[in-house]
């Protein structure tokens, strides 16, 4: 025989699950670009998630550097690139509010704009089932190069040389 509080638990686990499924979590995209001294990015963020990624933190701060404070690019060696904030506005993507940044990152000397490591933890570091989702861009369909869920925040980008560099 099942004890009440076992059915009231089993219960409300349903219930949690109904509710889990239920809510619609939309990932984060980052879009590339790659021109031949640099890599240029469309950085999709959902604002619902920011808003939970954010809510930990005591100051606001522009969305322009917290982004910047999270998301960054390397030589596989280790080495940063630079980063430029270009943009952002507000849009309408697959039925959720979200921001979209536009960022330019740049080689340090003698490095190639091909082969890299994105670094993406600007809504997962606080909201662990979000994924990051990377492509390339390309002239029709653009191309999935991975995807980033905590704990994983990097991704290595290795573009041959012969791709089609694209705009």
């Amino acid at each position: 025989m099942i004890s009440r509080a076992a059915w009231m638990l089993g219960l409300l686990c349903a219930a949690g699950c109904g509710l889990a499924l239920a809510h619609s979590a939309p990932s984060s995209f980052v879009k590339l670009s790659f021109l031949p001294h640099s890599v240029q990015a469309e950085v999709l963020v959902p604002e619902s998630e920011l808003a939970f990624a954010t809510a930990a933190e005591s100051a606001s701060e522009p969305f322009a550097e917290y982004l910047l404070r999270h998301l960054s690019a390397e030589t596989p060696q280790g080495a940063r690139w630079s980063a430029k904030f270009r943009s952002v506005r507000s849009i309408s993507y697959l039925e959720h509010a979200y921001l979209s940044a536009q960022v330019e990152f740049t080689p340090p000397p003698g490095a190639s704009a091909r082969a890299f490591v994105l670094v993406d933890d600007a809504i997962t570091h606080e909201v662990r089932n979000h994924v990051v989702v990377v492509l390339a861009r390309g002239d029709t369909n653009p191309e999935v190069l991975g995807a980033l869920q905590y704990p994983e925040r990097r991704l290595t980008i290795q573009r041959p040389a012969t791709a089609a560099i694209n705009h």
